[in-house]
């Protein structure tokens, strides 16, 4: 977005926002919601333009919520501590020593080596790379361990070093979108199929894992070439010419890494630790004294493990410093805070519930028509939101209209909860989102751009594969 965005940007935030309370609140809807929405008008607008820094943006919530009357202080800047920003945290501090050491370049290179060099295998390569492990470990945690690798991937194949943004914005969103696509390929993928299929078994119509990925999967093999496609529409005008010097390239690079060092084996050791946990944490719950273990947790204590373990240089050096960690993007981690804080505003002023209440209110509409409003709402609200606390609060919303319409509970949850995971649009829609974005090789131009295609295709195949 240029400077002249950006100052129109600064002024259109404020007016729009303040041209709702002059309009007049919705009957029905409180005083403190129609606040809220007007925040939300005022930080999607800033968001987008970026009139001001996007982390900037997201602690609004925490000066505006407490002046509106909405909620206390203490209550608007609990989200900001939220235990997924931690696994941000623990997350970044992982990719950072990743980096410290160059390992991320040798996995990079080697698989920039499958693809022959060509830009659009490549970017296959990374997605089906971050589809297979996101369906098993959260799509945020696949994010944080491929997206540094990718980014070297990026830097290897050009010349000076620094990633083209054509290919590495590919890269990044391709690792990104391919695991919040894949997440919902099984229960444990997202943490959103797990808060759905908790919601359903608290309603007494429970899900089995089965029938879960029997209907996610298909959608997921979809979804992921259109993806593929979208974001390599500026890679398909490279030729095949190119892919020989790539080649070579990642050869020469390859060849000037040397053999493994003993940092990069320590610093694998312990990312393949982290992994793993991540991967079978339900089990782990199931130990004892694990039986709270979080991915969050899980985190933070790998980020710990890197000032404790040796590099195996001598004269007591770590795998990490905190020079090396506080170098990691904190603004992220402020960023989806005040998407969490906005998100539980819109739940405790009972936006949600009105949004709900006005659907269930639609007289005549099909099944198909309601998935289609319930579905549309969840994309547009995760955009502003994070997709964790967008489905929380549509939850209870969905609950009413099926109770209001007779619609069986599954046929409205199992879509919405599809469709929490599909907003591409925004750093701030999803873990995976903020991430890539926070790589510097990713525009918010190209986020919106190819987020619009890949919303609009998520809602016609949740539509078209989902629907009874």
């Amino acid at each position: 977005m240029g400077r002249t965005g950006q100052r129109i940007g600064l002024v259109l935030g404020p007016m729009l926002a303040l041209g709702l309370q002059w309009t007049g609140q919705p009957e029905g809807l409180s005083t403190e919601a129609w606040y809220v929405v007007s925040l939300a008008v005022l930080m999607v607008t800033w968001w987008v333009t970026e009139a001001i820094p996007i982390a900037a943006t997201a602690l609004l919530p925490l000066a505006a919520l407490p002046l509106m009357g909405v909620s206390s202080t203490k209550d608007a800047a609990a989200p900001y501590a939220d235990p997924i920003i931690f696994m941000f945290i623990g997350g970044f501090m992982l990719a950072a020593c990743v980096e410290r050491w160059r390992l991320h370049e040798r996995i990079a290179l080697g698989i920039a080596s499958w693809s022959g060099g060509r830009p659009v295998l490549l970017v296959g390569c990374f997605m089906l790379a971050s589809a297979v492990i996101s369906m098993w470990i959260s799509n945020t945690a696949t994010t944080l361990m491929l997206a540094p690798i990718a980014l070297g991937a990026a830097r290897a194949l050009t010349p000076d070093g620094k990633a083209d943004l054509a290919l590495g914005g590919a890269l990044l969103l391709g690792v990104a979108h391919a695991a919040s696509i894949a997440g919902i390929g099984t229960p444990v993928g997202s943490p959103t199929n797990l808060i759905a299929i908790g919601f359903l078994e608290r309603a007494g119509d429970p899900m089995a894992f089965t029938d879960w990925m029997t209907r996610a999967i298909p959608l997921m093999l979809v979804m992921l070439p259109v993806g593929w496609i979208v974001l390599c529409a500026p890679l398909f005008r490279r030729g095949a010419g190119d892919s020989a010097a790539v080649a070579r390239v990642v050869g020469e690079a390859l060849r000037m890494l040397g053999p493994l060092s003993r940092p990069e084996a320590r610093i694998g050791a312990v990312f393949t630790v982290v992994a793993l946990a991540w991967m079978f944490r339900l089990q782990l719950n199931e130990l004892p004294l694990l039986g709270n273990l979080s991915d969050a947790g899980i985190a933070v204590i790998g980020a710990v493990l890197l000032f404790l373990v040796p590099s195996g240089r001598g004269q007591g050096e770590k795998l990490i410093d905190w020079p090396t960690a506080e170098r990691i993007p904190w603004g992220i981690a402020i960023l989806f805070g005040g998407g969490l804080s906005l998100a539980t505003a819109m739940e405790t002023t009972g936006l949600a519930q009105w949004i709900g209440a006005q659907i269930a209110a639609l007289d005549g509409v099909s099944t198909l028509g309601l998935i289609a409003i319930l579905v549309i709402t969840t994309i547009l609200i995760s955009e502003l939101a994070s997709n964790v606390a967008t489905l929380t609060s549509m939850l209870p919303v969905v609950g009413a209209v099926a109770q209001a319409t007779g619609t069986p509970l599954q046929t409205l949850v199992f879509p919405v909860a599809i469709a929490a995971s599909f907003a591409f649009m925004l750093p701030v829609a999803t873990g995976p989102n903020a991430i890539a974005f926070s790589s510097g090789v990713v525009t918010l131009k190209r986020m919106l751009t190819v987020g619009f295609v890949l919303n609009l295709a998520a809602a016609i195949g949740i539509l078209a594969l989902l629907s009874p």
